[in-house]
This record gives structure tokens, C-alpha cells and sequence, in this order.
């Protein structure tokens, strides 16, 4: 569904200021030869007769009168009646100005009042109209260097301009306007013109750049207490946290703005139901529809009837009610090319393309769809032409044209980076929103190549997708161009797009010659994605896809890594849970990439996910079977873990035997990130007796490089005593002293004796960070806690009661760790999953600083327990184990111990480079 902001609140400085010929006032001006022009209408016999008598004092006061009944007609609304007196003032200032050699003053009149007469086309929406008289003012307004009334003149042009859509031109005239506002001092006009320039941001997309001139807006609006601009910036920027997805607080506001300016209501009412729209509540948000548009035609607001009409109309498509849909959005287009309103025509074509392939017309909304893109590429609305690009690419996969709907699918998804890209300077809430408002076309496409044998592909959109989780949930504010990639197309998808690009350029041109699109030029498009020439590109595409002939950058840099440092026994393992079956694909040295389609639905997966570990954190019953039974583990945990190993091992097992796998490097998505991949049992061993187990953030993050034997030097801190309670966000933490943690670090220091240990209330977050870039393990024996959606509340608790947060995690100098050790973690899991992304954001943020891997929990384990791992995991690394190596024999070690249950072990993950 096209994301169509519907209205904005625009409060305009000098829109309609009443004006006379002989008082100083705010007012417009032409050139002689163009009122001549305009006021033939006026030119009979009878009324310059009547002129030609009236003397010069005469003339002003009739000029007076005339002005005094414009002013009343534009009053009662009667815009016609008040345009043609004005046109007489006019005629009567240009005669005056003719007797008196042009001076200054009749000049001036002369430019206020066509700047009032075009503020009634403005208002009549004529829009052109409105432009020429308001750029005829504007150059005399500029010859007699008046600032305060270019200014004014310039807003205003840029108006208009935005109505026409023509949006680089609107910015120039605006930012003129601010400049001069600026140099003026005038408050209340810089303030709207911020508003204007924000509402042009939001059009197109560029929503970060849009909030800061809301933002200043805003300030100045308070300052100066201009209530009417208040109401109109909080409004507009409503509408931007509504396309963030932040639909709550939405409504809310609009519901407060509702109350302060009724005057605003069927805007509100409008912005209010597009909401609902979104929260798919259909019936309350076309009850808003309906409400708004009997505004909108009571007071004959053109642009507002379209646009609700529009609104209206999806409401009616998606209650499954097309021809209703269908005959809104025909009255809709019919008032939005009468306006000359392209922004707005594009939205109406949309949206009737959407109908008619809702309708299974598939011919007909391929034209719709494709004019609108047409339009969206001209305006520039890159949030437009994303949305189109998809729908386009959804219409060919219905139309059984897979190969073609990738490219649209690629295409669309390469814009939302950009706009991506745009977005980091944003709060993380707003871009976290965004993301996942965008996330399902990354996942759909994935999906799609997936199905068409695509694998390599595919996974290099889910390697993004993973990339932009992460990046969203931790707040990232670099500024690396790196952080954003383009889905490249193969050779054949660059000959599709470039023959379809030249086609859109000419019938885009024709339509800027011709001021519409003819059915026929649109049919020529439509003829070449039947024709004989992209039917062989699609046949070359089924034939190469599916033999892997290409690969994607990310996972054959990865091969060759495997390769250049012989890891031929590592392989990694990408799965993808979408809603209908589970994806997985193993990437190894020396084979092509492995396959491989599980029939399982997403609600099955997450539940066995749960199960197993609604089983695992059983903490009472661990113990007693653990220390009660010597290497004894509960029966139904290891049931869990054997469906989900036959979910996701089991059907690479004969690949993972013939390649001789040792290591298993996990790339996990989405809920899969909640799995303790150790735990899966096949039915004799749990996996981790089979493979050492290394996660990883996404593969464009990991370095496979094989690092020299660690020679443990190692900062660690313990919170060995205290009680601590706090409320972190909405959620209250009890912790205690961990007397194993003293007891932990007390072993490491006998194991390595230049250990540097932190206990108590040494322990402090400013020691361990002024230290840890000295030692390559940093080792915090101490509470910590993933968070899920909500980075900032995610925590490292020192022995003082202070906390890092990730935020904080970001600024430490890590670069000579190796290894930074979270040996009590905990991650709140509850009756529904998360995308798991709290669980690598700590890692990823501490490969950030500078450290090569995180050794993390995915619950808060038992003190003891955890001292015994550690002891394992410190002898194996002293041992000359690499890290997965460690991992694996302390986990082994404690299987064979009194602490065998998994609730002992399995939590420990490695995230990061474990050679």
C-alpha cells in the first residue's frame, strides 16, 4: 500500500492582506503591458468612458470604494466577485501609476494588488495563476527593495510551487524567503517558513531533514506564541511520527490538536483515520474519512475532497468493496488533474492501479502503476517510487513473472537505503520504527529468491536486513558509507532495467510535452514486459539463477575467506524463518552453496523455540536432576532439542558428514537468535559434543582470519556483594552480589598471575574502562542484561551501582581485546519472541569498539555453574585452545560434571571471531 501523507497545516505569512492603492499596506504589482492584458474583459466602452471623466481625486476615491467591496466579497467568500473588483483597482492603479510616470507609490500598489488577486487563484487553487501574478509582484516588489514584502512574495511562490510539485524550485523560493526573514528579525515569519520547508522534506521522503525544520519551527512558534502555527507544526509533525509507525502517539496528539483548533478539524479527522487505515481498523478510520469529507465539501476545498475521496477509497479496497474503491479514487483523479496537482495524481493512479490488481485486472493496473512511477521518478519522491517499485514488483509475481518481479523487488529495496541512509541522524526509536515499516519487502524479496533456486542472492539481502537490525537497535551514528549497500543486479536484470528506464524516460517526456499520458504510450511498456525480447532474459535468468553462476559478493568473500586460511572443515550456516517454512543454506570452502527447504510454519518453529526453552531455564529442576543425578538430563529437554534439530540440522547432516564439518559458524534471523544452538540433541549427543558453534552478527561484520594463540592478559571485574535495585525504562531489576563472581575471578588470577582484579566496590565503570585497552580480555564477572527494542535500557552493572549502557559501549577503545567476557547475562524472553536482535547487539557493539568476540549468555545462569564453566573455558584458552574451542570444551567438561543439565551450559555463545 502506497504510504500517502494526506494533509499537512500550512500557516502562511501574507497570504491575503487587505490592501489599498493609497495606504501603505502589504500588496502586489504587475507590469503595465500584462494588466493591459488582464483586463480586457473590462475594456468595454462604458467603463472607460466612465474613467476617462472621473478626475484624479475621483479616482481614488472610487479606487477606495472598490477595494472596500473587494474586501467584503473576499470576506463572505465570494472569491470570483472579490478577483474582478480587484481586477478593476488594478486597472484604476495602472492608470495612476501612467498619469504620475510610474512613480514608486503607484508601483507599489500597483504590485499589492495583484499579490492580493493572486492569493484568491491560490486559494481557488488555481495554481498557475496564482505563480504568474505572484512572480509579476515579486519583480517590482524587487525593484523597489522592499525585504519584508519579498519575503512575503517569495513564501508564497514557494506555496505554490509545492502544489505544483515541482519541489527544487519550491526550497529555492522558500530558503530565499528564510534568508531575508533571518536578516529582518521577523520571528513569526521565520517560524512558517521553517513549517514550509519541513512540509516539502516530509513530501519526498527525507524525513530526518523534515523534523529539524519542524523542530525550529516549533521552538520559535512557543517563543512568540503564534497558537495558529503551533497547532500546524505539532500537526505536521504528527504525520511524520504516524509514517514512523508511532500510531499512538499519533492520535493522541491530532486527538489534543482537535481540541485547540477546531478550525483544523477535517484535516485532524483525515490524519486520525489514516492512522486507523494502518492499525487495519477500517470501519473507525472511514467514519473519520466520511466526517473530514463532509468538511471538505462543505467548504469546497478541492484538494481536500480528492485526497479524502482517495483515503476512502483504499478503505473500501480493503474491505474487499473494488468498484466502490474504484469509482472514489475516478472522482479523485478527475479534481487532482484539473488542479494540475502531479504529487497528488500519483497517489489517485496508484491507488486505482492497486484496485485493479486486487481485481486480478492485471493489464490495466500495470498501466496505472507504471504512470505513477513515471510521475513519482519526476517529483523525485523516492518514498513514493519505493512503495510503486514494490507493487509493481508484487503485480508481476502474481502475473507468474518471478524473474521480473526480483528486479522491481531490488529495485525498491536499494531506494529504501537511501532514504536509509538519510535517516541515521534520526533518534533510534524513529529509525527503529522505520525499519521495520520497510522490513517486509527486504524479507519478500529473500522469499522470492528463494523460491526461484536464488540462494546466494537471497542471503545477501538477509545479510542487510540483519546489518540494519542491529545498526536501528543500537543507535549507531557513524557516518561510514559502508553501513549502506545496493542490491547489485546480474548483467541480464541491467539490460531489463536500462530498455525499461529509456521507455519511462520517453513517455515521461511526452507527458511534460503533452501535459498527460496517452493509454498507447503506456500500452508500449506494457508490450515490452510480454515480449519476445524479455522472455529470452527471463529464460537466461531461470538458467543462470539456477546454476548458481552467480554469487554474491558477501558469501564468496566468505568462500575465499574459508579457503585462503584452509578452514575446509568450517562451514555457515544462514537459516531464514518465513511464515510457511523454514530456509537453510550452508556455505562451505570447496562446494557450491547447499540448500535446503524445511516445511515448517513460523508459529510451529517459534513455539518449538519456546518449549525448548521454557525446558532449559528450568532452574529448580535442573539442579535437583543435575546434583541429585550424576550426568542425568531431563528427558523432555532433550525432546525439545530433537525437533529442532531435525528442523534445522537434520536435513544439511549428509552435507555437514561428506564436508567433514567441525565448526559451525551460526548466522542466525529474527527469533532463531533465541536458540541455544548447542541444546539441539540428534538423538545420542547434544550438537556442541559434535561442533564447536561461533555466531556472528552478520557475515559482512566477520573476520574468519585465524588469530595467533591468545596469551591470556586479563582486566577483570566481579560484583562479588550489595543488593541493587532499579528501574531501567519500565522495568524494575533486583540484583544481588554473586559470591562465585570474587571466587571466579580469584581462579584467574591463579591461572594467569597478571591478571588485574576489580572486586567490590573497585569494581567501578570508570576503572575498567580507563583500563581495558591494556589487556586482551576484559572479563566482567557481573550482571548484565540484553533488553529487547530497547538499547538504551540493555546494561553492564558495576560493583558501585553504576551501569553501561550500549549507548556507552560505543565509546570504549577496545582495539587490543581479544575477548570480552558477559558471564552473567540475561535475556527477557516472554510468551512471545522478539527478532532476537538484543541478543547480538551488545557483541556487535563491542566489535565496534575495537574487540574481536563477545563471550555472552542467553539467561542468567547459576552463580556456580558459571564459575565452574569459566574455569573449564580459562584452562582450555591457557591450553592453547582458540575461543570455539574453548567453548566447547568447557561445555563438554560441564556435561560430564555434576552440573550436566543444559541449564548449565548452553547459554554461553560466542559471538564474533572464534578462530
Amino acid at each position: 500500500m502506497r504510504n500517502w501523507k494526506h494533509f499537512r497545516l500550512i500557516i502562511g505569512t501574507g497570504f491575503f492582506l487587505i490592501v489599498c492603492p493609497f495606504l501603505v499596506t502589504d500588496k502586489i504589482h504587475i507590469h503595465s503591458k500584462a494588466i493591459a492584458q488582464k483586463t480586457t474583459k473590462y475594456s468595454d466602452k462604458t467603463t472607460f468612458r466612465w474613467h476617462d471623466r472621473l478626475t484624479q481625486e475621483n479616482l481614488e476615491i472610487e479606487a477606495q470604494q472598490l477595494e472596500d467591496r473587494a474586501t467584503q466579497q473576499f470576506q463572505n467568500g465570494e472569491l470570483e466577485a472579490a478577483l474582478e473588483t480587484w481586477q478593476q483597482v488594478l486597472e484604476i492603479c495602472h492608470q495612476q501609476g501612467d498619469r504620475d510616470s510610474g512613480t514608486e507609490f503607484y508601483r507599489f500598489n500597483i504590485s499589492s494588488t495583484l499579490y492580493s488577486m493572486a492569493t484568491i487563484y491560490k486559494q481557488q487553487q488555481k495554481y498557475q495563476q496564482a505563480l504568474e501574478y505572484y512572480q509579476q509582484a515579486l519583480e517590482i516588489r524587487q525593484q523597489l527593495g522592499d525585504q519584508e514584502l519579498i519575503a512575503a512574495t517569495l513564501h508564497n511562490i514557494g506555496t505554490v510551487y509545492h502544489h505544483l510539485s515541482q519541489y527544487p524550485q519550491a526550497l529555492e523560493s522558500l530558503n530565499q524567503a528564510l534568508v531575508i526573514r533571518e536578516q529582518l528579525g521577523d520571528r513569526t515569519a521565520i517560524s512558517r517558513t521553517l513549517n514550509e520547508i519541513a512540509i516539502i522534506y516530509d513530501t519526498q521522503g527525507r524525513y530526518s531533514q523534515s523534523l529539524e525544520f519542524y523542530q525550529e519551527a516549533l521552538k520559535i512558534a512557543k517563543q512568540e506564541k503564534d497558537s495558529a502555527n503551533i497547532s500546524a507544526i505539532l500537526s505536521n509533525m504528527g504525520l511524520v511520527y504516524s509514517q514512523l509507525g508511532q500510531y499512538e502517539q499519533a492520535i493522541n496528539f491530532y486527538q489534543e490538536v482537535l481540541k485547540t483548533n477546531p478550525s483544523t478539524k477535517a484535516t485532524i479527522l483525515n490524519n486520525i483515520g489514516a492512522i486507523y487505515r494502518r492499525l487495519k481498523e477500517f470501519p473507525k478510520a472511514l467514519e473519520f474519512y466520511q466526517q473530514a469529507l463532509a468538511i471538505h465539501r462543505k467548504n469546497q476545498d478541492r484538494v481536500g475532497i480528492a485526497t479524502t475521496l482517495d483515503n476512502i477509497g483504499v478503505i473500501y479496497r480493503e474491505q474487499g468493496k473494488n468498484s466502490q474503491a474504484l469509482e472514489s479514487h475516478q472522482e479523485a483523479l478527475i479534481i487532482r488533474e484539473e488542479l494540475g496537482d502531479k504529487e497528488g495524481q500519483a497517489a489517485t493512479l496508484h491507488h486505482i492501479g492497486i484496485v485493479h490488481r486486487e481485481s486480478d485486472r492485471h493489464p490495466d493496473a500495470l498501466q496505472f502503476l507504471t504512470h505513477t512511477l513515471i510521475i513519482d521518478r519526476q517529483l523525485g519522491n523516492q518514498d513514493g517510487e519505493r512503495i510503486t517499485l514494490a507493487n509493481i514488483g508484487k503485480l508481476l509475481e502474481r502475473k507468474n513473472h518471478p524473474q521480473l518481479a526480483i528486479i522491481f523487488y531490488k529495485q525498491s529495496v536499494n531506494i529504501t537505503e537511501t532514504i536509509r541512509k538519510d535517516l541515521k541522524v534520526l533518534p533510534v526509536e524513529q529509525q527503529k520504527y522505520y525499519i521495520e515499516s520497510v522490513a517486509e519487502i527486504y524479507r519478500t524479496l529473500a522469499d522470492l529468491l528463494l523460491q526461484e533456486k536464488r540462494a546466494i542472492e537471497a542471503h545477501q539481502i538477509l545479510d542487510l536486513l540483519k546489518a540494519q537490525e542491529i545498526f536501528e537497535y543500537i543507535g549507531s551514528l557513524k557516518t561510514d558509507e559502508d553501513e549502506y549497500t545496493e542490491i547489485p543486479l546480474l548483467e541480464l536484470e541491467k539490460k531489463f532495467w536500462k530498455r525499461y528506464t529509456q521507455l519511462m524516460n520517453e513517455v515521461g517526456t511526452n507527458q511534460v510535452e503533452e501535459r498527460n499520458v496517452s493509454s498507447e504510450k503506456l500500452l508500449s511498456i506494457h508490450n515490452f514486459i510480454d515480449s519476445e525480447e524479455v522472455a529470452k532474459i527471463v529464460s537466461e535468468l531461470d538458467e543462470n539463477a539456477h546454476g548458481q553462476k552467480l554469487t554474491s559478493d558477501l558469501l564468496l568473500s566468505l568462500k575465499y575467506e574459508l579457503q585462503e586460511h584452509k578452514q575446509q572443515d568450517t562451514v555457515i550456516l544462514y537459516p531464514l524463518l518465513l511464515e510457511d517454512r523454514l530456509e537453510l543454506i550452508l556455505v562451505s570452502a570447496n562446494s557450491d552453496p547447499i540448500h535446503r527447504t524445511v516445511s515448517v510454519t513460523k508459529e510451529e518453529f517459534s513455539q518449538a523455540i519456546l518449549e525448548l526453552r521454557v525446558r532449559l531455564i528450568n532452574r529448580n529442576k535442573a539442579q535437583s536432576l543435575s546434583r541429585g543425578n550424576n550426568n542425568q538430563s531431563d528427558r523432555k529437554v532433550m525432546e525439545a532439542g530433537a525437533k529442532l534439530y531435525d528442523l534445522l540440522i537434520k536435513p544439511i547432516e549428509p552435507h555437514l558428514k561428506i564436508i567433514n564439518a567441525k565448526t559451525i559458524v551460526y548466522a542466525p534471523d529474527g527469533q532463531l537468535r533465541y536458540l541455544p544452538l548447542a541444546a539441539l540433541y540428534d538423538g545420542e549427543k547434544w550438537l556442541l559434543e559434535k561442533f564447536k558453534i561461533n555466531n556472528i552478527t552478520t557475515a559482512s561484520l566477520m573476520d574468519l582470519t585465524p588469530k595467533t594463540e591468545i596469551n591470556p592478559l586479563i582486566l577483570a571485574g566481579a560484583l562479588t556483594e550489595g543488593i541493587y535495585n532499579f528501574q531501567v525504562g519500565k522495568k524494575n531489576f533486583d540484583f544481588e552480589g554473586l559470591p562465585f563472581a570474587g571466587v571466579e575471578v580469584e581462579k584467574l588470577a591463579t591461572m594467569f598471575p597478571q591478571t588485574n582484579k576489580l572486586l567490590g566496590n573497585a569494581f567501578t565503570k570508570k576503572a575498567m574502562e580507563s583500563q581495558m585497552d591494556n589487556y586482551n580480555i576484559v572479563h566482567f564477572a557481573t550482571h548484565s542484561a540484553f533488553v529487547n527494542g530497547h538499547p538504551e535500557e540493555s546494561f553492564i552493572l558495576f560493583g558501585d551501582g553504576s551501569r553501561a549502557s550500549l549507548r556507552d559501549v560505543k565509546d570504549w577503545n577496545l582495539s587490543n581485546v581479544e575477548l570480552v567476557v558477559l558471564s552473567a547475562c540475561q535475556t527477557g524472553v516472554g510468551k512471545q519472541l522478539g527478532n532476537g536482535v538484543e541478543i547480538l547487539g551488545f557483541g556487535y557493539q563491542i566489535q565496534e569498539a575495537g574487540a574481536l568476540a563477545t563471550l555472552a549468555t542467553l539467561w542468567q545462569v547459576d552463580d556456580q555453574g558459571t564459575h565452574e564453566f569459566m574455569n573449564y573455558f580459562y584452562a582450555a584458552l591457557k591450553n592453547g585452545a582458540t575461543k570455539s574451542e574453548a567453548v566447547q570444551k568447557a561445555q563438554i567438561s560441564m556435561i560430564n560434571s555434576e552440573f550436566s543439565h543444559p541449564y548449565y551450559w548452553a547459554p554461553f555463545i560466542l559471538i564474533g571471531n572464534g578462530f
